[in-house]
């Protein structure tokens, strides 16, 4: 009996008829025109109503609010498709923009070199297995490509085919020592060879070997392939001298290079499968 008193039940039925006897002493008091058991009702539950009725206001602002921010959702996931669309378009703008302009220097080319048979090719990676990391590009056998086929990004030199699957190369560059180019140096017109040793080439740099000691080349000339060998055309860009030093090994002396080609960001070149010349040894200049 004592639990059912204490229950939570009991009290609120007790706190509830209180309540109305109060209500029905204070409409007396009041001499109003309402029943008294009315106006004791509506005492009480006035502020009831007032609570309920702020509480459905919520529970309708909180419904709207939900539809509101399922709505944006959904608008905001449109905006990220549409955004998503967008920047696709720009890459393939910036793909295109970037294709045009490796097209506009090949046909600069083809207007000096009118000989050359160029093939169109991507650098898709590089030879792990090379200490040099040498190229990978997306051209093989099957897109006429062979062994030995120069390499140019414009008019100047990358490397040159040293290997070739069906469907793609792999580049020796000129950071390569195993690689070995005809040059000479654009003004003087003195000649020698183009390579590079580890050391060079960890720098970035090769070399242009077999210069007479009193060389009269200079740092800032340009040198470009001579053709003397048969294995590159004549005339391309292979880089800038920044210093000129004397060998250690015998009476010559040598200039460093700073390569026309950036190799970290080489994206686009030709590969020459054909041109006057090749394989045929040229007289130095």
């Amino acid at each position: 009996m004592r639990r059912f008193i204490k229950s939570t039940q009991v009290k609120i039925f007790l706190f509830v008829f209180a309540a109305l006897l109060v209500g029905i002493v204070l409409a007396a008091v009041g001499h109003t025109d309402s029943a008294p058991l009315s106006k004791a009702v509506s005492v009480v539950f006035t502020p009831l109503q007032k609570v309920s009725g702020a509480i459905s206001e919520k529970v309708r602002w909180f419904s709207s609010s939900f539809a509101s921010a399922s709505a944006l959702k959904s608008e905001n996931d449109e905006l990220r498709a549409k955004l998503a669309d967008y920047e696709n378009q720009l890459i393939d703008y910036g793909e295109t923009r970037r294709k045009l302009r490796s097209y506009e220097k090949a046909l600069g080319v083809k207007k000096e070199h009118s000989d050359f048979t160029l093939i169109p090719a991507n650098v898709i990676g590089t030879d792990k297995a090379d200490l040099f990391s040498s190229l990978v590009l997306d051209k093989g056998t099957g897109d006429d490509v062979a062994l030995g086929d120069p390499v140019i990004s414009g008019n100047h030199l990358v490397g040159i085919v040293k290997k070739v699957n069906p469907s793609d190369c792999v580049v020796h560059t000129l950071l390569n020592p195993t690689v070995n180019v005809g040059a000479l140096e654009s003004k003087t017109r003195e000649g020698g060879f183009v390579t590079t040793d580890a050391h060079q080439s960890e720098s970035g740099k090769c070399m242009l070997r077999g210069l007479e000691r009193s060389t009269q080349v200079m740092p800032g000339a340009l040198v470009v392939t001579s053709g003397v060998g048969g294995l590159y055309p004549k005339g391309l860009l292979i880089g800038t001298v920044l210093q000129i030093l004397e060998s250690d090994v015998d009476l010559t002396a040598y200039a460093v290079l700073e390569p026309a080609v950036d190799y970290d960001a080489l994206e686009d070149v030709f590969v020459i499968t054909d041109f006057k010349g090749q394989g045929v040894e040229q007289p130095s200049d």
